[in-house]
């Protein structure tokens, strides 16, 4: 009975860690459809740089980390020692809290309570990056559209978002992850989601994509939205 136990328990559990079914609203990379919007988007030169370097966040505050070292693996930073993997050097969730970055934001405050957009732009200014800040409340769709299309066209700059899953009907809260691709003909970003155990790299309308990031954020009292971030 015990043993029948243990693997009905096994098989329950590894049944929960399966990635959700994304909403309608999303449209998942690897479905015939989504692979047909890969394939007509135009901009998408920050898609390779990213997905080579995908990561996985660690825990459930560490979106922001998580997309932040993609980021920074994509933009050829000379990066701290790998104390996992020495000797080899590239930026992790751990070694990304440099003594500059834990000035802004120790990490084991984030870790109980994550970070807000402001904080996560200044966490990576702190490693001498270009990074502009933008609240949803003080641009529009229009401008972010634009600036977001640039962004991933240039294989230079990219785009880390902060939305709400509520508007898209996805599971879960407020999330940080990156924009990898824009496709004109469905209006639709492509979000490389960290947290994959959740959800699978999904394409979003960029109004849907807006109307998340236009959500408050209950730390900062401001609403969340996006970081442009170059070197």
């Amino acid at each position: 009975m015990k043993k029948l136990f243990l693997l009905w328990f096994s098989c329950f559990s590894l049944a929960l860690a399966q990635p959700l079914t994304l909403p309608k609203t999303s449209v998942g990379l690897d479905s015939s459809e989504g692979q047909s919007i890969w394939q007509s988007s135009q901009d998408k030169a920050d898609y390779w740089p990213l997905i080579i370097h995908y990561e996985t966040q660690q825990g459930p505050a560490e979106c922001g980390p998580a997309s932040s070292v993609m980021v920074l693996n994509s933009l050829g930073l000379q990066a701290p020692a790998n104390t996992i993997h020495p000797p080899f050097h590239q930026f992790t969730q751990t070694n990304f809290f440099s003594p500059a970055v834990e000035k802004v934001l120790p990490r084991e405050t984030l870790l109980h309570q994550g970070a807000t957009l402001d904080q996560l732009g200044q966490m990576l200014q702190a490693w001498d990056l270009n990074v502009s800040i933008h609240h949803a409340a003080d641009s529009n769709l229009e401008e972010f559209r634009r600036q977001a299309r640039q962004a991933l066209a240039s294989g230079t700059q990219f785009v880390i978002i902060n939305f709400h899953r509520d508007p898209l009907h996805q599971e879960g809260g407020a999330h940080f992850s990156p924009l990898a691709a824009y496709d004109e003909a469905s209006d639709r970003f492509l979000m490389l989601d960290v947290a994959r155990f959740r959800y699978p790299p999904f394409w979003i309308t960029a109004e849907s994509l807006f109307q998340a990031m236009d959500t408050t954020d209950s730390v900062s009292q401001k609403t969340r939205g996006y970081l442009l971030i170059s070197r």
